[in-house]
């Protein structure tokens, strides 16, 4: 089971706690920060391990939400058929729904939860890890 996590550069330090989580419970995590070194190509590596991956979670934040790599991530996740989990951080869905116009976009009907009920994604989580 692999695990992709999408951030904002602001939200770095929130991601590796929450790849550390998912990597407790069993899981393989890609997190940029960790996983890119000086000197890849980054935009075809990230592609690549959004399609090897079989879900993506997004980190939500007021920094995270402008940043238009998060909802590229989200669109290739989107495309592939992966499971996107979706995780709020200081701002609500409304926020969301208000942010200059956009809007939750292909994220519309998922199940979305706070970062205060990350471990019930993880619990969640275990249970679709082999052996978890």
């Amino acid at each position: 089971m692999k695990v992709f996590l999408s951030h904002g550069a602001h939200d770095a330090w929130i991601a590796r706690q929450m790849a550390r989580r998912i990597e407790e419970c069993g899981a393989e995590t890609f997190l940029d920060v960790n996983d890119i070194e000086t000197g890849d190509e980054w935009r075809s590596r990230i592609k690549a391990e959004i399609i090897g991956s079989d879900e993506l979670v997004a980190l939500l934040t007021p920094f995270s939400r402008r940043r238009s790599w998060l909802w590229n991530e989200i669109g290739v996740a989107w495309g592939h058929e992966k499971r996107i989990v979706a995780i709020t951080y200081g701002m609500t869905m409304a926020d969301l729904d208000n942010a200059d116009g956009g809007g939750r976009g292909v994220l519309e009907g998922y199940q979305f939860r706070s970062l205060n009920d990350f471990d019930t994604y993880v619990d969640e989580l275990r249970e679709r890890v082999p052996n978890g």
